[in-house]
């Protein structure tokens, strides 16, 4: 539909768009400035919902959406949480963010978690109609490009030096060898500290760093130049030779060369850096699974908490986190166990990853995976059993 045309609507064209009603969830003040406002009688037809930014929102304010109106405010964090329970309740309902300040760096990194739109406040109901029919047309035809994408599997760390690398390259080997051909591709994303390359043995001639160099130029033929074999069947795009600076990526890039590797591969791993960016956590918004790789210390969970929260202020979705303890010991009395992991995080544990340092040590030393070194190795097992876990809940492909 061209502007001008969306200008003309009128509230009789509205609704023969929207078949379920469109829904606004905002404050009261936002609410009553809507129903006052004059000419705009498809107003009527909308479902207000006056509910206080420190409120939640429940299942049955946006029941019978087609498309949501969403009111947040970043210095109010329940209102931000909000973005996640929509999509934990309502995963495919097109959501419109409506803010007071809509600074660029905010309203980018919404529209990475998902949001269709943001609009300012107050509520203006032409500006308010327009984004809702365009919001509206483009969920009506999705892009079939963007169907079969593999599952983007981001490998996330409460700490540096916790196993986080160990687990991303074992992992996406034991589903490269499961016998069913997988095409499995880690991205090192750890660009200041990345060392996916370094510990399976590999001497890349290409970085990560000449594929967001070249940007535009980047296809599926150009992301494989750049990823290096490994002898188990992973290709590995390795993070750049040279420390870079954080802030030096470009999330559109990225994003790019990521869209690449998932029409490419059947799954794609990233492992991300300690420090978190407004691209990394950019990109676990967008991400189908998070693996959170903690340690049974109290430092470990101390910060394994506090990036959970983070998570949650930003719209990040639980759901979509799993929280895997690495080097845990099989003892009868340990000091910490899984169970209380779970209790100190309020979240629930995946799976625990046995300690067997030497023999990983070893195996990394050679550029060696630890079952080369050990067949029967009690990390290998438990890896085994994780590779299970990840297949069953991607079973049925996914989809952006």
């Amino acid at each position: 539909m061209a502007h001008h045309d969306r200008q003309a609507t009128s509230g009789k064209e509205y609704r023969l768009r929207f078949p379920a009603p469109l829904t606004v969830v905002a404050a009261s003040e936002q609410i009553d400035a809507l129903r006052a406002a004059k000419g705009a009688p498809w107003i009527e037809d909308a479902r207000l919902v006056p509910l206080a930014l420190h409120q939640p929102i429940e299942a049955t304010d946006i029941a019978q959406a087609s498309v949501l109106v969403l009111h947040v405010d970043p210095a109010v964090v329940p209102s931000m949480k909000r973005i996640a329970q929509v999509r934990a309740l309502r995963p495919d309902l097109p959501t419109i963010v409506a803010l007071e300040s809509t600074d660029i760096g905010l309203v980018r990194m919404l529209l990475r978690q998902g949001v269709s739109d943001v609009i300012g406040l107050p509520l203006q109901p032409e500006e308010l109609l327009q984004a809702a029919l365009a919001v509206s047309e483009t969920n009506a035809a999705p892009d079939k490009a963007n169907a079969g994408l593999a599952p983007l599997i981001a490998v996330a760390r409460a700490l540096g030096g916790g196993g986080a690398t160990t687990l991303v390259t074992h992992l996406a080997a034991a589903l490269a060898a499961d016998g069913q051909n997988r095409r499995v591709c880690i991205v090192d994303l750890d660009i200041q500290f990345g060392r996916v390359a370094e510990v399976l043995g590999l001497q890349p001639r290409r970085t990560l760093a000449d594929l967001l160099e070249a940007h535009t130029r980047v296809d599926d033929a150009f992301l494989k130049s750049v990823a290096t074999a490994h002898a188990s069947g992973v290709d590995v795009i390795a993070a750049p030779q040279d420390i870079v600076p954080l802030e030096a990526i470009d999330v559109e890039k990225l994003r790019r060369t990521l869209e690449i590797a998932r029409r490419e591969y059947d799954y794609v791993f990233v492992d991300t850096p300690s420090n978190l960016t407004h691209w990394s956590l950019s990109l676990l918004s967008e991400a189908q699974g998070v693996l959170m790789v903690v340690e049974q210390s109290l430092a470990s969970l101390r910060q394994a908490r506090r990036r959970l929260d983070l998570f949650d202020s930003v719209g990040i979705d639980r759901q979509m986190v799993s929280v895997i303890v690495n080097r845990v010991e099989r003892r009868l009395f340990s000091t910490i166990s899984l169970s209380d992991v779970a209790h100190a995080l309020n979240h629930d544990v995946l799976c625990g990853l046995q300690l067997d340092l030497q023999n990983i040590g070893l195996a990394q030393d050679q550029g060696l995976l630890v079952g080369d070194v050990r067949s029967k190795s009690p990390y290998a097992a438990d890896i085994r059993k994780l590779t299970g876990m990840i297949q069953q809940r991607f079973a049925a492909g996914v989809q952006p």
